[in-house]
């Protein structure tokens, strides 16, 4: 299996997964999504710690609205 890449996202709503709460401008990373598996994703906050797993449908409902890829990942 290819080893999938970590991309860095700003948080543009608020909302929260598990029991952290993710404010506006705030840096996330999120494991890069693996539409062929459909394997969960593994989501760090701005320090770069493990936070929590993602389903391929929280990051793409994410991905309407709440988080915006950040440069480093264009």
């Amino acid at each position: 299996m290819p080893i999938r890449s970590i991309n860095q996202y700003t948080v543009t709503k608020r909302f929260s997964l598990g029991k952290r709460m993710y404010d506006k401008l705030e840096t996330i990373y999120i494991q890069e999504h693996d539409a062929l598996h459909e394997e969960p994703q593994k989501v760090f906050d701005n320090h770069k710690e493990y936070v929590t797993d993602i389903s391929a449908d929280i990051y793409k409902c994410l991905r309407k609205g709440f988080i915006v890829a950040s440069g480093d990942n264009q």
